[in-house]
């Protein structure tokens, strides 16, 4: 037990073979050099770009971690500001992973778990957040009768009651923000014209602790994510699919580690591609435009789908997709993941400018992404340079390429817009 540490259990040393193992060899920074060789899209890492230090890359966080380990190191402001400033994109774990299997992530997911052990955290940007994970089991100060209001009208199936071979997890940011409220709907409406039986848990529906987890509360997520389990695996289907990237990353890897689900987990694109291939969603309409795609961290990185959402779009009628150079597992993270936008908001959005400015090189009309978080962010970030490029989740666009269906039902009111302490944010 270091002198810093108040619990015998010391999440450092549970990554110290990590932490010691690092070379300083500085690859951490930059995307596998044998992709690319145009020096201006080298650099992955948003959190040392944007703050240009070396204790804001991997390698500085790994040398905090051995000087918390040692008793070398004592807090400070300016040393919570460098542990909560990291996305937790992954760009450092790809190209680190490979370079001996070092996991510079789960260091810098660990030092925030300290700083919460310690009692240090949450920072004060975040604490609204966790009162009202605390209060109402979702980030947005929501009561959870309101978790429905997306769908009230639209009867769908309680999966606990009518046997159904889906549930769809919509996740709290779908749920209860207005302005994404339409992603949850569309993906419904999608299932619907497939003919999946699917069915959803409305109101009893709970957060997955993917924001929980990802700013270090631990203990919190642990909590809930048990709940979550136990929920989940009382419910008799063969897949969860989700439209969050966040939910889907937690879902599907971090629960393993609590016993894990037994049904299959999806992101909804996956199954839509499934069902595009098989011929059970038929895209008619024609949508003449340039689409680019963003690889979301938690989607892309870390649960490595690739594929499915860009089969997506290219089976859309009249659509060319055209790739950015930071593309699949060395894609730029758009800077609203690991709990850093509710905190740093301002460059959280900057971050986000600079992807939408290499969107925009492409020529695109559109850029697609398969993320509540990143469509609010790169949204953010486009209107913040000007940026004439259209942002939406594919969707959107799969809905207005399918055949006509009836008009939706309008939504019951969702009561005032949500607070948004995480403005939305992550992960992942």
């Amino acid at each position: 037990m270091s002198e810093l540490t108040k619990s015998p259990y010391d999440p450092l040393l549970q990554v110290q073979k990590d932490s010691y193992r690092c070379g300083k060899c500085m690859l951490c920074k930059f995307i596998d050099h044998n992709e690319m060789t145009d020096t201006d899209f080298l650099a992955i890492c948003p959190s040392g770009l944007r703050y240009k230090y070396e204790a804001y890359y991997a390698s500085g966080r790994q040398e905090i971690a051995r000087g918390l380990l040692e008793g070398k190191l004592d807090y400070n402001d300016r040393l919570l500001h460098i542990l909560f400033t990291c996305t937790e994109c992954g760009g450092c774990q790809v190209i680190c992973s490979d370079q001996g299997n070092k996991n510079p992530l789960k260091t810098i997911v660990a030092l925030r778990e300290r700083v919460f052990r310690d009692e240090l955290a949450p920072l004060p940007e975040h604490e609204t957040l966790i009162k009202s994970m605390e209060n109402y089991e979702n980030p947005w100060q929501q009561p959870r009768a309101r978790r429905d209001a997306w769908m009230r009208k639209m009867k769908l199936p309680d999966p606990r009651k009518e046997k159904v071979d889906t549930l769809f997890f919509v996740g709290c940011t779908q749920a209860y923000d207005p302005k994404l409220q339409n992603i949850a709907r569309m993906t419904a409406e999608i299932l619907e014209a497939a003919g999946v039986k699917f069915g959803v848990l409305g109101k009893d529906e709970l957060c997955c602790g993917s924001t929980l987890l990802r700013m270090g509360n631990y203990d919190a997520y642990e909590k809930m994510a048990r709940k979550n389990v136990e929920l989940l695996n009382s419910i008799d289907v063969d897949r969860i699919i989700t439209s969050c990237s966040g939910c889907n990353s937690v879902l599907r890897e971090e629960y393993e580690e609590l016993g894990g689900l037994d049904a299959e987990v999806m992101h909804s694109l996956e199954l839509v591609d499934e069902l595009i291939q098989s011929g059970d969603i038929k895209l008619k309409n024609k949508i003449n435009r340039k689409v680019t795609y963003h690889d979301p961290c938690h989607l892309g990185r870390h649960a490595q789908v690739f594929d499915s959402p860009r089969e997506c779009i290219k089976a859309i009628p009249g659509v060319t997709l055209i790739e950015m150079k930071h593309t699949r597992m060395d894609s730029r993270c758009c800077g609203a993941g690991g709990g850093y936008k509710s905190a740093f908001n301002d460059n959280a959005v900057a971050i986000a400018a600079e992807r939408v400015k290499e969107a925009v090189e492409t020529g695109a009309d559109i850029l697609a992404t398969a993320c509540p978080f990143c469509v609010v962010n790169l949204q953010q970030g486009a209107k913040k340079i000007g940026a004439k490029i259209k942002v939406m989740d594919i969707s959107e666009m799969l809905l207005e390429a399918t055949e006509p269906l009836p008009p939706a039902p309008a939504a019951a009111p969702a009561g005032p817009a949500p607070t948004t302490p995480i403005a939305p944010t992550e992960k992942k």
